[in-house]
């Protein structure tokens, strides 16, 4: 499902992929797009009403949600190849 955000929305987002380094060892499982979008939405929503240091670390969570949305389509797309007899490791 593609839920598109507001502009604001989308620069929460921006800031939570560039600001977050998980190990590469993290699995990856669940709807993870879709929380970090609605939690960019929520931070856009709020703007102003939050105290920096809650939006902060709510900026932080955020950015592990997009980080694992990642893993989790590129293990999607290596697992489809892999199935398609494409090529690739098990």
């Amino acid at each position: 499902m593609s839920v598109t955000v507001t502009p604001q929305a989308a620069k929460f987002l921006t800031l939570m992929l560039e600001e977050t380094r998980l190990p590469d060892d993290w699995d990856t499982s669940g709807l993870w797009l879709a929380h970090a979008q609605q939690l960019a939405q929520f931070l856009a929503d709020q703007r102003g009403r939050l105290p920096l240091t809650d939006a902060a670390m709510l900026l932080g969570l955020g950015g592990m949600l997009v980080e694992m949305a990642t893993r989790e389509r590129e293990a999607s797309a290596e697992a489809g190849r892999f199935l398609r007899g494409e090529g690739g490791t098990a």
